[in-house]
């Protein structure tokens, strides 16, 4: 019996409207009543099936890692040297090119002692230059002096040899006038005897000049004809005089210990030089090494991304310190893992599809290790630690591929940590 048909029956009956409306607000509540307890087992039931089908059915069928983060391989920028950072250059989510400056760490007590012992070489090889080009200098002057020496004496005794030579030639010529002459006063003589108007002691005596005569004569021709070959060696640059031969004979040794010395010297100094060269290389080496080290300029080997900065500026680095941890952006993976059921399913090079739950971007990655467990040393290459897996649950590290060119799928993708959905492909 509905509303309608109460109020026409008690239109009928002619009862009064206050006891009408009284009967009618007592069905309604009884109506309400019932209907709630009935919606309160429909949600139940509704629960009930719901939890079956999420806790029993769903994960029979589901191909969904429990567990995904994206993940990076780190990238170390240490330290070869202690000191106090004096300027970093990066900060978190900087971009760093490979080579670039990343800190400078200065280290005031940098040790000197090698830089010291080549700079105390460098100048005494200086000064042993010096002496030996101030050697050099003087023993070219002295050779100078000696070499005019000779050579005036060598004039003098060309000149002395020519005029002996001259003079011996007017001294043959002389001896061969005499010659001439008596060898005609004996013709003349030996007439005379012939006649009887001389003595045969006259033709002795004349006979007895002209053999003295040709005597002298001999004796000038041979002197004549010896300074004839000391002029022709004296113009080759021979030294003929005998009056000073003794003297000459000095400054001509005295220039041959100058040549001597001056070689010497030379290869002495040529050899002192190229040491000096040497050892001024090696103090320039060792002084840019010194400044290298007194403001190290440390630089990334690899390009990257910029997770931590662990030494800021001002702080003490001990030598071999890790000053900032990078992520190299361009081999992206993500670890997820799977349920034991999916292990047999999960093969080498098997495709992942991976969503961000951020933006809703799928992008492909492909299974490149598969581990039972995640050793600390293989962890200790990643940004991030690994997510926790139950008993008997699989590691499947998986490649990003292929690489977006997008700088907001980038941004969106180069987030080590970051936690995604991961579902294994069919």
């Amino acid at each position: 019996m509905n509303a309608s048909t109460v109020q026409e029956s008690i239109q009928i009956a002619g009862a009064e409207p206050a006891g009408w409306r009284g009967r009618l607000r007592r069905w309604r509540g009884s109506t309400s009543e019932s209907i709630v307890p009935r919606l309160a087992g429909y949600a139940l039931l509704a629960f009930i099936l719901w939890l079956v089908v999420t806790t029993l059915i769903q994960p029979l069928v589901s191909r969904q890692a429990t567990r995904t983060v994206l993940q990076a391989p780190v990238l170390l920028v240490t330290s070869p040297i202690s000191g106090v950072v004096t300027h970093m250059t990066v900060r978190a989510l900087d971009k760093v090119d490979a080579g670039a400056v990343v800190a400078t760490v200065q280290n005031p007590t940098i040790d000197r002692d090698i830089l010291t012992t080549l700079t105390t070489q460098r100048l005494a090889l200086q000064s042993q230059v010096s002496q030996l080009a101030n050697q050099l200098h003087a023993s070219d002057e002295e050779l100078q002096f000696v070499e005019q020496q000779v050579k005036l004496y060598r004039q003098a005794s060309m000149a002395q040899t020519r005029d002996a030579w001259q003079i011996a030639q007017r001294q043959r010529e002389v001896a061969l006038t005499n010659v001439a002459e008596q060898e005609l006063k004996v013709r003349h003589t030996s007439a005379m005897l012939d006649q009887g108007a001389v003595s045969p002691q006259a033709m002795d005596a004349a006979q007895a000049q002209l053999s003295t005569s040709r005597a002298n004569a001999a004796v000038a021709e041979q002197a004549y004809a010896g300074l004839g070959k000391s002029v022709a060696i004296a113009s080759q640059g021979a030294f003929v005089s005998s009056g000073s031969g003794t003297v000459f004979q000095t400054l001509v040794s005295r220039r041959e210990t100058l040549a001597g010395s001056i070689e010497r010297a030379q290869q002495d100094s040529t050899a002192v030089q190229k040491q000096l060269r040497e050892v001024t290389a090696l103090e320039d080496d060792e002084r840019r090494r010194i400044d290298r080290l007194a403001a190290y300029e440390v630089r990334a080997l690899q390009a990257g991304q910029v997770h931590t900065v662990l030494m800021p500026q001002g702080s003490f680095v001990p030598q071999g310190a890790t000053l900032v941890r990078m992520v190299d952006c361009s081999r992206i993976e993500v670890v997820a893992v799977f349920a034991p059921r999916l292990a047999k399913r999960l093969n080498m090079g098997s495709m992942l599809t991976v969503t961000t739950d951020d933006s809703g971007l799928e992008v492909p990655a492909r299974v490149t290790q598969l581990l039972p467990v995640a050793p600390d040393e293989l962890q200790s290459s990643y940004i991030v630690p690994f997510p926790f897996a139950e008993q008997g649950s699989v590691y499947a590290v998986a490649r990003i591929e292929p690489p977006s060119a997008d700088p907001a799928v980038q941004r969106s993708l180069c987030a080590p940590g970051k936690v995604v959905s991961a579902r294994l492909g069919a």
